[in-house]
């Protein structure tokens, strides 16, 4: 693709991005607002509100590094990669905004609050490394290879499944768990999308790889293993 190509879709990809994510957060700060505003609060109350917390730092930190990302300098060639990225990330509304909360009993609806909130505050983290580099299509704009990058290639989708286990549980049925499934599934296949991508645009990106596993920490690849 040519820089103006991929130029222009930069831009589209920002507004669209900030119109899904923006309306999303102020539907958060709604929830937190009518939470608070109640006369009395119970313990999973404030544990709501310190997962919706979690929610609005995450959605407004992939804002922000939207609109102060760096142009792309490679992208993906076939439309299925950015087919993938599409479903991979917005799958996830119909898992989060359209499935009803299960009847649960309240530890489990405790720990499936916990697990979002970590989920959600462990990729806000991995979001301030990633920086001007995030991008949902299989882009390719700086290598970052530091902080959480250094134990695995893509932490952000690692912390993200960590909250999605967490949603799922607050929604649990049959449902959510085959959504959670096919979006597993998607998120793979996007792992080696986009690592296509940055094998393509960085050369170091192969020395990189053999040293840092994909997505379960400190598993040692069969490369280094054989180097060594």
């Amino acid at each position: 693709m040519n820089s103006r190509y991929l130029a222009i879709a930069d831009v589209i990809g920002k507004v669209c991005i900030c119109l899904y994510f923006i309306p999303a957060m102020i539907t958060r700060v709604t929830l937190i607002q009518k939470t608070v505003a109640s006369d009395a609060l119970t313990s999973l109350d404030i544990v709501t509100v310190i997962a919706n917390l979690a929610s609005v730092l995450f959605l407004g930190m992939i804002c922000v590094v939207t609109i102060t990302r760096v142009p792309p300098i490679r992208s993906a060639e076939s439309l299925e990669g950015y087919l993938t990225a599409m479903a991979g990330t917005f799958i996830l509304a119909a898992l989060v905004g359209y499935l009803p909360p299960a009847d649960i009993p309240i530890n489990t609806r405790l720990i499936g609050l916990a697990l979002t909130t970590i989920g959600l505050l462990a990729s806000a983290y991995v979001l301030l490394f990633l920086g001007r580099a995030f991008s949902i299509m299989p882009d390719a704009r700086v290598l970052v290879a530091s902080g959480p990058y250094a134990i695995v290639r893509h932490p952000l989708y690692l912390t993200e499944q960590i909250a999605i286990v967490g949603f799922i549980i607050l929604n649990l049925s049959i449902w959510s768990v085959l959504l959670g499934v096919v979006q597993l599934l998607l998120q793979l296949r996007r792992m080696v999308n986009e690592e296509r991508v940055l094998r393509a645009a960085f050369p170091e990106y192969e020395a990189y790889a053999a040293t840092v596993p994909r997505i379960v920490p400190f598993m040692t690849s069969r490369r280094r293993r054989s180097a060594a």
